[in-house]
């Protein structure tokens, strides 16, 4: 019981980070594609990645610590999209080794 609300947590996780990852994605090509031939400058697009925390305003999270609201946008925007990554790497090398593995058993 205790592995299965685990597994259902962790899909929940996975799922959210998921949309925040194609969010992620979605900023880069932005920034690539708009702003870079605005400005000729791949400067443009770092200032397009770190717009999330100059400018936490485009989300429209209020939270009435500005410290917290920070934060979330920061995990939001940056360690969502890293775990997403993680565990798709993760989750990959277990496929992967159970397949392998059940490949010999026949």
């Amino acid at each position: 019981m205790k592995k299965q609300i685990e597994k259902i947590i962790f899909g929940i996780v996975y799922g959210f980070s998921a949309i925040f990852f194609l969010g992620f994605v979605v900023n880069i090509v932005h920034g690539f594609i708009i702003h870079m031939h605005e400005t000729d400058s791949w400067k443009a697009v770092l200032r397009i990645l770190a717009s999330p925390v100059t400018d936490p305003a485009m989300f429209t999270i209020h939270v009435t610590n500005p410290v917290w609201s920070m934060l979330l946008v920061i995990i939001i925007s940056y360690l969502m999209p890293a775990f997403f990554c993680v565990a798709t790497y993760f989750l990959k090398q277990d496929y992967l080794e159970t397949h392998e593995n059940s490949r010999f058993l026949r």
